[in-house]
């Protein structure tokens, strides 16, 4: 029995049938694919952003002995240098006008200013910033764990007090300055301003307000006769507590855009009391006595002129007194050196003035007896006749230097220790763009202004 044939109609609607479920199976493939793209769309935008907002900033951006220092607290520190090496710098120029506009006797200082304003201007370039924010973040962290292994502390009302020091409020009565009193004629010490050195966290934020932190140096000019006698000079007035709080209350407002808050600011005097406590520390551990010498010498130019006047003075044919004499009444055609005695010297002077060769010569050669051919640092040819050694106190000046140069080596030491001090990022990479563009339009303004 035959098979009756599907009528027309019946085989369209399977067609459309067919071609209806391909085109639903397409349209459901797309919406997914869609769905699939904004998903992976949306958890990209994401890590992105906890990339830029959490992960990067949270980064480690140096390890010192244990202790990270972020991307986040660098690039806070950038902004923070950045605005403080603006404000000096535009400072500085204000007080060179002022100079320029007053005594021409000043000229002496604005020069100085000058000099300073140049060396401003070479640290003002982003890269520099950044390398010199890592820098002194590196320096603190070092210093306070110095400080922790010596055992020394600084307490929040220590820092509260240097705090409200910096703008002026003192909370225990001040003692006057003492009365000046007739003096026999000697050297006088006039406190000069000087905008260099390192500037406290509290000073730096009165600046910002048209309050100025400022230090002194002493330039030292004879007197001729007997000082007046004049009143007793008070302390300034310290201000009261409403206007410490007012002008405290407008630097913090001030340092806001930068990142900084109350406790930032703090952290930054903390930083500020350890290092004056630690270098304490170690001025007191510097010894204050140190081997001085007594000595003649005579400088030549030529090995061969050294080595002639040697040979006069083991032979007995002329003494050193007179040998001095000799070289230094030669100048035609040309000095062969010149000579010199040189009375109680510490060893410390010896060396920055003659060289290291020349104080070891000091230190173990018979006293009264010429010594060999010492070459020194300048290149001359020295004969030294060693009249005296002992250990003597070092003059102040020489003191502070020594204790100076103690912490110094302690904390460059302390920096080249790679097991210590581990650098994770490049500074320089991870610049805020403000900061940047800060830097940017700092050293188009200074190479306009800088003669």
């Amino acid at each position: 029995m035959s098979k009756k044939p599907e009528s027309l109609n019946v085989r369209l609607t399977r067609l459309q049938q067919s071609r209806y479920e391909r085109e639903r199976r397409q349209r459901r493939f797309i919406i997914l694919g869609s769905i699939l793209v904004g998903i992976v769309t949306v958890v990209l935008v994401i890590a992105a952003i906890l990339q830029i907002a959490v992960i990067e900033p949270q980064r480690a951006a140096a390890s010192v002995g244990g202790q990270t220092i972020t991307v986040q607290n660098l690039q806070k520190r950038m902004r923070y240098d950045q605005a403080q090496l603006v404000n000096r710098y535009n400072q500085l120029q204000q007080q060179i006008s002022q100079l320029q506009q007053g005594d021409p006797s000043g000229q002496f200082l604005v020069q100085f200013y000058q000099q300073q304003l140049q060396s401003l201007a070479a640290q003002g370039s982003a890269e520099q910033i950044a390398r010199n924010s890592l820098d002194t973040m590196v320096e603190n962290i070092l210093v306070q764990q110095e400080a922790a292994r010596r055992g020394i502390a600084v307490t929040a009302e220590e820092v509260q007090t240097q705090l409200e020091k910096d703008f002026g409020l003192f909370r225990q009565t001040l003692t006057p300055f003492p009365t000046d009193t007739p003096a026999p004629p000697t050297a006088t010490s006039i406190p000069l301003p000087t905008p260099t050195g390192t500037i406290t966290a509290a000073a730096a934020l009165t600046q910002t307000d048209g309050l100025t932190a400022t230090q002194t140096t002493t330039a030292v000019v004879p007197t001729e006769g007997p000082l007046p006698t004049s009143t007793p000079r008070l302390q300034p007035t310290s201000i009261d507590e409403t206007d410490f709080q007012l002008l405290y209350q407008r630097a913090v407002d001030s340092y806001q855009p930068l990142g900084f808050a109350d406790a930032d600011l703090r952290a930054l005097i903390e930083g500020n009391l350890y290092r004056e406590k630690v270098q304490k520390a170690f001025a007191d551990e510097t010894a204050t006595r140190a081997p001085h010498f007594k000595f003649d010498y005579i400088r030549f130019n030529t090995e061969a002129d050294a080595t002639t006047a040697l040979g006069r003075l083991t032979s007995n044919q002329i003494d050193f007194a007179a040998l001095i004499s000799e070289t230094n009444a030669i100048t035609q055609p040309a000095a062969i050196g010149n000579g010199t005695a040189v009375d109680w010297t510490s060893q410390l002077r010896v060396v920055n003035q003659f060289g290291q060769n020349i104080a070891d010569q000091l230190s173990v050669k018979s006293i009264g007896a010429p010594t060999g051919i010492v070459t020194s640092t300048d290149g001359g040819f020295y004969v030294l006749l060693p009249l005296g050694r002992e250990e003597r106190a070092l003059e102040q000046s020489e003191l502070e230097s020594e204790q100076q140069r103690t912490f110094s080596d302690w904390l460059n030491k302390a920096r080249e220790d790679v097991a210590r001090v581990q650098e994770l990022v490049d500074p320089t990479t991870v610049v805020p763009s403000a900061v940047r563009d800060a830097a940017r339009n700092f050293q188009l303004e200074v190479g306009a202004t800088q003669p």
